[in-house]
């Protein structure tokens, strides 16, 4: 039957459109792209499948969806008709040209200007369908569309949709749809209310799908990402996500406290509407302010960097001290000096170029990479300091000596490090140097894959910023 779906609908549909070709569709529907000939626009139908529309109440569904159909916003795509096709619902809405939030994060996470983007405009539509009675229950990245700029979010009242129309009446208990990936919401992105079963599920579950939205973003992964779904169901009861310091360096607190607020177990714990989220995203400290910083980081071990494949986010445990010696022996005519305090440590510090330890052109090329991601990063830790590239550029590599590095440029730590390719493998060490006696207070080495060498950066910038941070704020 599903190949004759097309020429069904095309014959239902008469001369009030043409279907120009199939769109991949999702576990619940098939997707058409068609011309509307009325209007000269092109528009998506989407028709629910068979093994879907055969325990769905038609005429109740249609009641639900047009419900949604009065929602207009610019950044809601609005439903313009529904109906049904041999007892198979459908509805028609705008084409948009563009890619889904699921395509782009396909090629990894957004930065955290475009996070910041895509979450004004998702949020700004959740406030207003709240406002107007509308409940999503599915926010996810597939129902958030890309285009020209801006996000729009599509099928807002699918869900209450299906999920009333296969229950006599609209009450009691919702039915989780897990068989084809289709319920109240999708389980990464569940609510645990929703997860429960709750009957008073309301608009602070869209809130909580909106922070795995978010988080996912940022990190390239959902919170409990690679759980079958049960896993994944009891996750959301029950376990509290990593936070996003931990999986990203160079997120500003006031944004990492807005997403994991989303992401509270209990709802009366979230933020109290969409409205107040876009309201709080305005503010320049969720682009600009202060990185947030794992707690503990400055308890935590050294370690080798493990990498996993390309295109998957690198795990990145957190850095830690490796104390060296201090100068001056047993036989010192005076004791050796004490290391500064971190409130010294946490005041000034220089990046110095890494070195390319092979001479390569490639290796070259990433030294200065990381030495500029270092750099840019660390200027926004709280408390610190950073001499600018300028100001470094005519720094000699070992002349003068490193102390008289750090008087000539003011500060009080420097932190150096080198670049050295084995074949196909990259190794990154940096060093954190005292300037007051010339010794080591931390280091730390990483290692991957070339191919994967903005990993291997990415990883370098989060453990000095965690190191860095730690000492700003002191034992």
């Amino acid at each position: 039957m599903l190949t004759d779906l097309s020429a069904a609908l095309q014959a239902h549909l008469g001369s009030a459109y043409t279907i120009e070709r199939e769109l991949g569709g999702g576990g619940m529907s098939r997707v058409f792209v068609a011309q509307d000939l009325r209007l000269g626009r092109r528009v998506a139908i989407k028709l629910l499948l068979p093994s879907l529309a055969a325990s769905v109440s038609v005429e109740r569904f249609q009641r639900e969806i047009m419900l949604a159909a009065g929602l207009q916003h610019p950044h809601i795509v609005p439903v313009l008709h529904a109906g049904e096709l041999d007892q198979l619902p459908y509805f028609v809405m705008p084409f948009i040209p563009g890619e889904s939030l699921r395509v782009r994060l396909m090629r990894g996470p957004l930065s955290v200007r475009e996070t910041v983007s895509v979450m004004k405009d998702v949020a700004r539509a959740l406030a207003y369908a709240h406002a107007h009675g509308v409940v999503h229950r599915d926010v996810k990245p597939d129902n958030v569309l890309l285009a020209a700029g801006t996000a729009v979010v599509t099928d807002f009242g699918v869900a209450k949709a299906i999920t009333a129309s296969r229950e006599p009446g609209g009450h009691g208990p919702s039915r989780t749809i897990t068989g084809i990936g289709f319920s109240l919401g999708t389980p990464a992105y569940m609510a645990p209310e929703q997860a429960a079963a709750d009957p008073s599920v309301d608009h602070r579950a869209d809130l909580y799908a909106f922070g795995v939205v978010a988080y996912e973003m940022l990190v390239g992964a959902p919170p409990f990402h690679g759980r079958t779904a049960q896993a994944l169901l009891t996750a959301q009861l029950s376990e509290a996500p990593p936070p996003l310091a931990a999986r990203r360096y160079d997120v500003p607190a006031a944004l990492a406290d807005l997403i994991m607020k989303c992401l509270e177990k209990e709802p009366a714990r979230r933020p109290k509407s969409a409205a107040d989220v876009a309201r709080a995203l305005e503010s320049p400290e969720v682009v600009s302010g202060a990185f947030a910083v794992p707690a503990g980081a400055a308890r935590r071990h050294p370690r080798r960097l493990a990498m996993l494949g390309v295109g998957v986010t690198v795990l990145v445990l957190a850095a830690a001290a490796v104390l060296r010696s201090r100068v001056g022996g047993a036989g010192s005519a005076a004791p050796a000096a004490a290391p500064p305090s971190a409130a010294v440590l946490g005041r000034s510090l220089a990046v110095l170029p890494l070195a390319a330890a092979g001479g390569t052109p490639r290796e070259a090329g990433i030294a200065a990479g990381v030495t500029s991601e270092l750099t840019s990063a660390l200027t926004r830790v709280p408390g610190l300091r950073v001499a600018s590239q300028t100001a470094v550029a005519g720094v000699q590599r070992g002349s003068p000596a490193l102390a008289q590095v750090g008087d000539d440029l003011g500060v009080s730590m420097l932190l150096e490090g080198s670049v050295q390719s084995v074949g196909e493998q990259l190794r990154v060490t940096v060093r954190l140097v005292s300037v007051a006696n010339d010794s080591t207070v931390w280091v730390d080495r990483f290692e991957g894959p070339i191919a994967n060498a903005f990993l291997v950066q990415d990883a370098v910038t989060r453990a000095a910023v965690a190191a860095l941070a730690a000492r700003v704020r002191g034992p």
